[in-house]
């Protein structure tokens, strides 16, 4: 989703929730700025609906969450709506407001022009202060490219890349595998390749 940042007033947390509470769109929290999260294109949300479908039918032990449901990295004073996140086991609530959860074992953002920089930088580096957090997956939206990163220990990291639709991209904090025809099912790719177009 497009994001646009708002900071001409610096909220509380608590404001933020009685102001997010009965807004039509949603909004980040970023230790007292507001981003606002525009709507996104056809791409975007059919590989968000393929995730999801896929991995809420694979997995029986962790609950898979939709952008509806926000994430808390509270040690940051900040809240995101990742496109897709998953809990095993109980899942940690912050308490009043929107649904935020404190204690995510995956988390998915599906890349767009607009958010790929914020993705892959600020998000990543708020998340892995998630001591929950397993692993952070990347979808490119414009080609056929996932990129999944999963803690093994606090500083080492695995890293995996697909590309083509025959290979199973390996959810390993879920333990499980779904085809990028799957998550790429129905996607129409730009002609021109290089850079992100949503």
């Amino acid at each position: 989703m497009e994001a646009r940042q708002l900071t001409d007033h610096h909220y509380t947390k608590q404001e933020y929730l009685d102001f997010i509470e009965s807004c039509e769109y949603k909004y980040e929290f970023l230790d007292g700025s507001l981003r606002m999260m525009a709507g996104a294109k056809a791409a975007h949300n059919r590989i968000r609906r393929n995730s999801f479908l896929a991995l809420a039918r694979k997995t029986e032990d962790c609950e898979v969450y939709d952008s509806d449901t926000a994430i808390s990295v509270y040690l940051l004073n900040k809240i995101y709506f990742p496109d897709l996140s998953a809990v095993c086991g109980e899942a940690e609530d912050e308490e009043g407001g929107i649904e935020r959860l404190r204690n995510p074992s995956l988390i998915i953002e599906v890349l767009s022009k607009k958010t790929a920089t914020i993705d892959r930088g600020e998000k990543f580096q708020a998340y892995w202060k998630l001591p929950s957090l397993k692993e952070y997956i990347l979808i490119d939206s414009l080609s056929m490219l996932v990129q999944s990163y999963y803690r093994e220990t606090e500083e080492l990291w695995r890293i995996g890349n697909y590309t083509q639709p025959e290979q199973e991209m390996e959810v390993l904090s879920l333990g499980v595998t779904v085809p990028l025809a799957v998550v790429y099912d129905g996607v129409v790719f730009p002609e021109v390749t290089g850079e992100f177009t949503d």
